[in-house]
């Protein structure tokens, strides 16, 4: 009779880990393949935002076509603009309400519109709200209202308890402040800041001195971006213009902030010879001569500044929050986001990095494998909060039900 040579006999300890391993490996595929998912998803998202063009699988991954249209919330009695971006075909998804930054065009701000577009094709439903004081470059209290009744009127349109908020630069001072807010925390499920302030007042400083302090006391020098200052004078040109060159001047800054020099220029020459000489100090960004002025303005302004800060505020906040900073940072500089780590309630604060991978709202393209790592690491974990919420579980209604009455641009 033939035998099989290893019967009856004990398998070798080898072969009994092989056995476990094989038996084992389907349950490690389950329980890590939502992380690694949620890493190649961070992934694609980031390459796709600092690269619209891009290609390759990992720019590709997991994409959808996305549905855009425009439509008006409804703030304080006023239709204010908004644009949702859908991933087509999709009924099933977390909603994310994206804040512009202070700038002009507001929603329709190219980074912005890459920004919104690149995470619905990842799958979650976008609304991108005006916010017309930052599009008025004014950094103001009423804007975290805005905020909170924009994530309160998504919430309705998806018949969602809330939705996450992902806000940049100035709004992201004031997405928290909304977020802190009885009135609109319960709608909304997670913040994520991206460069954002703490204290308008540290702001100010350091656009007139170029130093930023940090919570122990000491300084941080950096070049302060030639937009600060600019943004100073062209709220109050009152106080830095005699009465007949104010308004000049506030509309020969906006046309410079837009970036049409030339047109700003010769609205400069209307003025009298004091007004041009001071509008010709900002165009060749003399901030030392008017660091005095701005300095004046902090006190002058401090508690509308204390009104539209963080600082202070956040004790009510109830939902994780997670934070990113350009540690080069020279609009609003990084140390903010160490003032704003020990203000988030205890448990609260998932992840706070300032990297080396993005400037004050855009991705780099020249970093090194740890820093872009990182960044990964933190796209991931807001992709992660924002499924793992009420937002993310809540059934919704069919793909597009809530727009019939709105034409779509499929991109």
């Amino acid at each position: 009779m033939t035998t099989v040579p290893w019967q009856g006999r004990n398998p070798s300890r080898s072969a009994r880990w092989i056995v476990w391993l094989l038996l084992l490996l389907p349950v490690i595929v389950v329980l890590l393949y939502p992380i690694v998912h949620d890493y190649l998803r961070a992934a694609a998202l980031l390459q796709r935002i600092s690269d619209p063009h891009s290609g390759g699988w990992i720019a590709n991954y997991d994409v959808h076509p996305v549905d855009v249209r425009d439509s008006t919330f409804d703030f304080r009695g006023k239709a204010l603009p908004a644009r949702t971006y859908t991933p087509h075909g999709v009924g099933f998804a977390p909603g994310i309400v994206v804040v512009h930054g202070m700038h002009e065009l507001g929603i329709n701000e190219p980074r912005l519109v890459t920004f919104a577009r690149s995470l619905a094709a990842s799958g979650f439903f976008v609304m991108t709200p005006q916010i017309p004081g930052l599009a008025d470059y004014r950094v103001e209290a009423e804007s975290a209202d805005l905020i909170g009744t924009a994530a309160k009127d998504f919430t309705r349109q998806l018949q969602v308890p809330n939705v996450g908020v992902l806000a940049i630069s100035f709004s992201g001072g004031l997405a928290l402040l909304a977020a802190s807010d009885p009135q609109y925390s319960s709608c909304i499920a997670w913040v994520a800041t991206v460069g954002a302030h703490y204290d308008l007042a540290h702001v100010l400083r350091f656009f007139a001195t170029g130093d930023a302090v940090r919570p122990d006391g000491s300084l941080e020098h950096l070049p302060a971006h030639e937009y600060g200052p600019l943004i100073v004078v062209y709220d109050e040109p009152q106080d830095f213009f005699a009465p007949q060159d104010a308004q000049a001047a506030h509309d020969a800054i906006r046309l410079l902030l837009a970036g049409n020099g030339k047109e700003s220029e010769e609205l400069t020459r209307t003025m009298s010879s004091a007004g041009q000489e001071t509008m010709q100090l900002l165009y060749h960004k003399q901030r030392g001569t008017l660091a005095p002025a701005i300095l004046a303005e902090i006190d002058k302004r401090r508690d509308q500044l204390a009104a539209a800060s963080p600082a202070g505020h956040l004790s009510a906040l109830t939902m994780p929050v997670l934070l990113l900073h350009g540690s080069d940072d020279t609009v609003i500089p990084p140390t903010e986001l160490l003032w704003l780590e020990p203000d988030i309630p205890k448990g609260r604060l998932l992840e706070a990095l300032v990297s080396l991978a993005i400037t004050h709202a855009e991705v780099g393209n020249r970093v090194n494998l740890r820093d872009r790592l990182a960044l990964v690491h933190w796209m991931s974990l807001m992709l992660h909060t924002a499924r793992s919420t009420d937002s993310g579980r809540a059934a919704l209604l069919p793909a597009g039900a809530w727009f019939a009455t709105a034409p779509a641009r499929t991109h």
